[in-house]
């Protein structure tokens, strides 16, 4: 880092033992040590590299979750949450399972009330060791999600 005296996070990436885990928690840091280090000894830069770019905010761990719930309850979908959000469909079904030990979203609001009584009925008669086990023993109409919501619920009563 010394030798390279890198002023973007471009050039950090270069310097080895520095990856992207790294870079996004010290680079903004390091390349301002590195930039007043250069300017304090009249160490000329290439003036058009941007130096820093714009740090996204960090989110709070639970706003992601909130943010997923208040755009369901505001009548989106799942597939247009995850569209706006640029998130996997999975993930927001994930998100808004987490909402029904609150009592914020029901286990219908996630699946159809079909399903829902189908699987109630059938998963208590089958053995299996995981998730994947069960999903290979029942219709293939049902999603892996479907599946550990109504394995969470029965598995709480």
């Amino acid at each position: 880092m010394c030798e390279m005296l890198p002023t973007s996070k471009q050039e950090l990436k270069s310097v080895h033992g520095m990856g992207k885990t790294r870079i996004e928690k010290y680079g903004v840091e390091i390349l301002q040590v590195i930039k007043n280090y250069c300017e304090e000894n009249d160490i000329e830069v290439s003036s058009d590299v941007l130096i820093f770019e714009e740090s996204k905010p960090k989110r709070k761990k639970g706003d992601t979750k909130k943010i997923s719930l208040e755009l369901f309850k505001s009548g989106k979908s799942i597939d247009q949450i995850a569209l706006e959000r640029e998130l996997n469909t999975n993930t927001i079904f994930g998100h808004l399972a987490g909402f029904i030990s609150s009592g914020e979203i029901k286990i219908t609001d996630l699946m159809s009330k079909a399903h829902h009584s189908e699987l109630k009925k059938i998963i208590p008669t089958k053995t299996f060791e995981n998730l994947s086990d069960l999903k290979h023993q029942v219709d293939n109409k049902f999603s892996y999600g479907e599946l550990r919501l109504v394995v969470n619920e029965l598995s709480k009563n």
